[in-house]
C-alpha cells in the first residue's frame, strides 16, 4: 500500500465495513431486552402522540432523557413501527459520528490519518455492535464527537455558527444521556488548555456564554420532565414517591449512579473493568492504540507543539473519561463506546505513519496479523460448535478472500497486516455474532413467532401472560393490539374473542376461568433473550432450556 494510495484504501475499506455493519439491519427481530423496552417508549409516543409523557405499561417511565426516544418516534411515524425503523436511525446516528471524528481528525492531521482514522472507527467491534443494538451511546457518540468539533472551532475563532452548532450539539448530548456528558465534551479542551497554559479561558465571557447557551438549549428536556413529574409531586417512580424529573436530570441520572446514591444503583464495579473491556470492545485496533500511546509517549518531547496540542485534546478526552467510569461502581461495557472515536483517531495517526516507513523491524504487523488470525479462527471454530451451515458458510467465505487477498497482495504483506487484513478478522466475527443473533432468535423468540402464527388471522387483540417484555416485543411486530396482563382478572370476560400467549404451565391453571379454548400453536421458545455470550451460543446449538409457549384462541367467559 503505498503512501498515494492511503486515503482511497482506506475509503474502500470504511465503505466495504459501513455494507458489512448496516447488512445487520435487515434482521427483523429487535434483539435485547433494553432494545425492546427503548422502543415501546417510542411506540407510545406516536401511538397517543403523547411527546411530553415516557410511558411503559401505563406507568410513568424514568431511567434517561427523552431525546433517543423523539428520534426513535419520529422515524416510526415517518416509516411505520418495525424492527428495520428503530434500527435505522441509529446506523445513522453512527455515520454522524464517523463524519465528525473525520473532522476532529482533520483539525490536527492529514487527509491520509483522517480516513484511517475513520476506517478505525466504522470496524472497531463494540462502536458496530452497538450501533444496531441501538444504544443510547449511538446517539451521543455522534452528538459529543459534533460538540468537540465545534467548540475546538469556536476556541479558535468565536463564529456565532461554532457558538450555536457547539451549543446544539452539548445540549442533545445532555438531552440524551444528562448532564455528566459536558464533562466528555470538556475534558479535552481543558487538557489542550493546561497544555498551552490557557486555562483563564474558564473564566472568559465567552466560554460563559457557551455553557449557559447549551443549557438553555436543554430546555424541551425541562420543560418534559417537569411536566411528567415535577408537577405532579406525588407520582410513584422506581418505588419512591415525590420523584423530580429535573432532580433526575441534573443529578439522579448519572452523578446519582456514579456515586450510586440515586434511585438506579450497583455496588459491584471494578476498578479494571473497563481496561479488560477495552481489550476486545475495540479489536481488532487494540493492539494498535496501545503501540500508538507508546510511540507518542516516547517521542512527545520531539513532537512540534501543534502534534503535542493534539495528543493532549485525544488522550484527555480519552482518559479522563475512562478513568472516572473505572472510579464508579456502575459499570455497564457500552459506556466507554463514547470515547473510542478518540482512540480511532490516535490510531488513525499512528497508522498513517507506519504505512510511509514499514519499518522491517516493526513488530506490530505480526501482532496485527495473529489478531485476524485469532478472529478468524474464533469464528471457524464457534460456527462448527453451533453447526449452523448459513453462519458456517458465510465466515468460510470471507476465510476465502482473506487468503486469495493475501495471496494476490503477497508483495505489500506489512501494509496489509497493519490494516486490511484485519479488517477481514472483524467482518467475521461481526458477521458471527449478527448473523447467530438474528438467525437464532427469529427461530426461537416468542414474539416473532407469535406474529408470524397470528398475522394472519382476523382482527382481535393480543393478550400476553406474565411475560410483559414479550408483549412488548410482540407489540413492535404486530398490528393488532397487544396487552400485557398478570392476573386472570385482567382479561376480557363477556364472550370477547381474542388471542392468548401463555407459558404451558400457567395455562393448566388458567383454563377454568378462560371459557371455549382452541388451540393456535405450541413452541419451545425463549423466554428471556438477554444474558451472556456463552448463553448465546447455547441458544444457537440448541442446547439451551427453552420454555412450552402456548398460543390459543380464546372466546371469553360468559
Amino acid at each position: 500500500m503505498q503512501r498515494v494510495n492511503v486515503s482511497r484504501q482506506a475509503k474502500r475499506g470504511t465503505f466495504i465495513m459501513l455494507l458489512i455493519n448496516a447488512a445487520a439491519m435487515l434482521s427483523p427481530v429487535v434483539n435485547s431486552g433494553d432494545s425492546v423496552t427503548y422502543a415501546t417508549l417510542a411506540q407510545h409516543i406516536v401511538v397517543h402522540n403523547d411527546w411530553t409523557n415516557l410511558i411503559l405499561d401505563d406507568r410513568d417511565w424514568l431511567d434517561k432523557p427523552h431525546l433517543p426516544f423523539w428520534i426513535t418516534a419520529l422515524f416510526f411515524k415517518l416509516g411505520g413501527i418495525s424492527a428495520f425503523t428503530y434500527i435505522l436511525p441509529g446506523f445513522l446516528f453512527h455515520l454522524i459520528g464517523g463524519y465528525f471524528t473525520y473532522r476532529l481528525a482533520r483539525l490536527f492531521y492529514e487527509r491520509d490519518a483522517a480516513w484511517l482514522a475513520v476506517l478505525v472507527y466504522v470496524s472497531v467491534f463494540h462502536l458496530m455492535d452497538t450501533s444496531i443494538e441501538v444504544k443510547a451511546e449511538t446517539y451521543l457518540t455522534a452528538f459529543i464527537m459534533g460538540a468537540c468539533y465545534y467548540w475546538l472551532r469556536y476556541d479558535a475563532q468565536a463564529k456565532l455558527k461554532y457558538l450555536l452548532l457547539g451549543a446544539g450539539f452539548s445540549a442533545m448530548a445532555m438531552m440524551t444521556k444528562g448532564l455528566f456528558t459536558l464533562f466528555t465534551i470538556g475534558s479535552g479542551l481543558l487538557c489542550l488548555w493546561a497544555y498551552r497554559g490557557q486555562l483563564d479561558k474558564l473564566w472568559s465571557a465567552k466560554w460563559w456564554l457557551a455553557v449557559m447557551l447549551s443549557l438553555l438549549l436543554t430546555a424541551p428536556e425541562l420543560i418534559a420532565l417537569y411536566r411528567q413529574f415535577d408537577a405532579h409531586p406525588e407520582k410513584l417512580v422506581f418505588g419512591h414517591s415525590e420523584v423530580s424529573g429535573i432532580k433526575f436530570f441534573f443529578w439522579d441520572g448519572q452523578f446519582g449512579r456514579f456515586l450510586n446514591t440515586g434511585p438506579i444503583q450497583n455496588r459491584n464495579g471494578t476498578s479494571y473493568y473497563f481496561v479488560s473491556v477495552f481489550l476486545w470492545a475495540f479489536l481488532p485496533w487494540t493492539a494498535a492504540f496501545i503501540a500508538a500511546t507508546y510511540a507518542n509517549i516516547r517521542e512527545f518531547s520531539s513532537l512540534t507543539p501543534g502534534d503535542k496540542g493534539a495528543l493532549a485534546f485525544l488522550y484527555g478526552a480519552f482518559l479522563a473519561t475512562f478513568v472516572l467510569f473505572s472510579a464508579t461502581s456502575f459499570q455497564l461495557d457500552y459506556y466507554t463506546v463514547i470515547i473510542f472515536p478518540f482512540a480511532a483517531i490516535i490510531c488513525g495517526n499512528f497508522l498513517a505513519r507506519e504505512l510511509t516507513t514499514l519499518s522491517a523491524h516493526s513488530r506490530l504487523p505480526f501482532v496485527q496479523l495473529a489478531i485476524t488470525i485469532l478472529l478468524v479462527g474464533l469464528s471457524v471454530g464457534l460456527s462448527v460448535y453451533i453447526a449452523n451451515t448459513t453462519v458456517l458458510g458465510v465466515v468460510l467465505a470471507i476465510s476465502a478472500l482473506l487468503l486469495l487477498y493475501a495471496y494476490l497482495n503477497r508483495q505489500q504483506w506489512r501494509a496489509n497486516a497493519l490494516v486490511v487484513y484485519p479488517l477481514f478478522g472483524i467482518a467475521a466475527a461481526y458477521l458471527f455474532v449478527a448473523l447467530t443473533t438474528a438467525l437464532t432468535f427469529t427461530s426461537s423468540s416468542i414474539a416473532y413467532n407469535a406474529n408470524v402464527l397470528l398475522r394472519k388471522k382476523s382482527d382481535a387483540s393480543i393478550y400476553v401472560y406474565r411475560m410483559n417484555l414479550v408483549a412488548h416485543e410482540l407489540g413492535l411486530y404486530t398490528p393488532l393490539p397487544c396487552y400485557a396482563v398478570d392476573s386472570p382478572a385482567e382479561l376480557p370476560t363477556a364472550g370477547q374473542r381474542y388471542f392468548l400467549v401463555v407459558q404451558a404451565a400457567q395455562l393448566a391453571s388458567l383454563q377454568q376461568s378462560l371459557g371455549q379454548i382452541d388451540s393456535i400453536a405450541q413452541g419451545k421458545w425463549v423466554l428471556n433473550k438477554t444474558g451472556l455470550f456463552s448463553r448465546l451460543l447455547r441458544l444457537a446449538k440448541g442446547t439451551e432450556p427453552l420454555e412450552d409457549i402456548r398460543i390459543v384462541q380464546v372466546e371469553g367467559s360468559q
